[in-house]
């Protein structure tokens, strides 16, 4: 039997028909995919603030992890942070694209006693990729407080997560505290989406929202109340001298004397402490607010900050320790009747050394601090511990102060809250 031409024909040309559909579709389906899945590491560096810090990468383990110092370190996936809880200690982590780019990813405040790890952080190569950026947060125990602030051409998708729980989180601010129990979370700005370690169900918390989840139990039904702010005008939105007393001492009469001023406009406002010059001598510029508060009972106080250090002229906080260019001092007294101070200072120029050069104010008490190192011209977010824990006895709050301490100083405040929970 002769074989049909034709047939052969319209089998070849059938053949060829569905291989080119194939690599019509294929081509440009398996180049985007290449596209869309092809990532690259981000650029993971954590800095010493205060205190001790160790990290360590696998398969190094904890026995072999090394220090971080104030000049900062670059991590990979898979690291480890560990903040040391014996002494007053804070690091600042930051998730970005790579060294030629200035914006982060995310930025998280680590305080003593935190330990993380960053189990993911990736980032697409190509700018056409319609992928997330992606990073994973393991927080082992500790309190951080996390900011995003996406800066990329892809949208992030950061998860965070703990034994108890996992969050997705929008671009906002958020603070998380994790103990062997449960995993508490305060959001600030933004907006999360949590979901139970050992219940199938899920739950979205906004902003000035607070949840706990449990061990074995899930989320806790409901929302707790969120912190009260024992501040008035804290974000400077509202004329200054209503609720704020100004202050601007130096030690030599007739010497230049600091500024106090609120700069910016609408919910953009901010505190500007400002003491130009060279070769000053000692000057105080900043505000005092009168808080005349009973906290007893009270489960929680912390003091929240936003700030910038513009300029100091004195390395670290001077010889003694005492004048940084930016400094809280809340008034307290004791159950005892004793009257108290609790101070926490910042810079961000110089290294310390003793004994020339301390992080901690020489002549104060106890409970002593640790002044904490930030970035010169960036914003930097601070949360202190739990005060009623931190500070023995602490009954009653007068005061609290607010200034630029030292020689030549420019700072400005963006927001200062002192937050109780009862």
């Amino acid at each position: 039997m002769r074989n049909a031409p034709q047939r052969l024909a319209w089998t070849v040309l059938l053949a060829s028909l569905l291989s080119c559909c194939a690599l019509a579709v294929g081509v440009p389906a398996a180049a985007m995919s290449f596209i869309n899945n092809t990532t690259y590491a981000a650029l993971i560096f954590v800095k010493l603030q205060a205190g001790r810090t160790n990290a360590f990468t696998p398969p190094a383990t904890e026995a072999d992890a090394r220090v971080v110092g104030q000049d900062g370190r670059a991590l990979d996936e898979g690291s480890t942070i560990i903040v040391d809880k014996d002494i007053p200690s804070q690091a600042f982590l930051t998730i970005g694209q790579n060294d030629t780019v200035t914006g982060t990813l995310a930025s998280m405040q680590l305080y003593s006693g935190s330990r993380v790890q960053i189990t993911r952080a990736r980032i697409p190569r190509f700018h056409i990729a319609d992928t997330s950026s992606k990073v994973d947060i393991m927080l082992l125990s500790g309190r951080v407080q996390i900011q995003t602030s996406n800066l990329t051409d892809h949208s992030l998708k950061l998860v965070v997560r703990s034994e108890h729980m996992s969050a997705v989180l929008d671009n906002g601010s958020y603070s998380f505290e994790v103990t062997p129990d449960e995993t508490s979370l305060y959001v600030r700005t933004g907006s999360a989406q949590i979901t139970s370690a050992a219940k199938p169900e899920t739950f979205n918390i906004e902003a000035n929202q607070r949840t706990i989840v449990h061990k074995g139990e899930g989320i806790v039904q409901g929302l707790y109340a969120p912190p009260r702010d024992l501040i008035r005008n804290g974000h400077f939105q509202s004329p200054l001298s209503k609720d704020w007393e100004t202050i601007t001492d130096v030690a030599v009469a007739g010497d230049v004397t600091g500024t106090v001023q609120v700069i910016g406009a609408g919910a953009n406002t901010s505190l500007l402490l400002s003491r130009p010059g060279i070769g000053l001598n000692w000057g105080r510029t900043g505000v005092k607010q009168m808080i005349n508060e009973n906290i007893s009972g009270r489960s929680s106080l912390q003091l929240r900050l936003n700030f910038a250090i513009l300029y100091q002229e004195l390395k670290v906080c001077g010889s003694q320790g005492s004048e940084c260019p930016l400094m809280v001092r809340i008034n307290y007294r004791t159950k005892d009747g004793a009257t108290a101070d609790w101070t926490q200072g910042f810079y961000a120029d110089g290294t310390p050394s003793m004994p020339n050069l301390p992080d901690f104010i020489v002549q104060s008490g106890e409970p002593r601090t640790k002044h904490i190192a930030t970035r010169l011209g960036r914003d930097e977010p601070y949360e202190s511990p739990n005060l009623i824990e931190a500070i023995p006895g602490i009954e009653y709050l007068n005061y609290i102060q607010v200034y630029a301490e030292g020689h030549g100083v420019q700072t400005r405040v963006n927001s200062v809250e002192l937050l109780v929970l009862d």
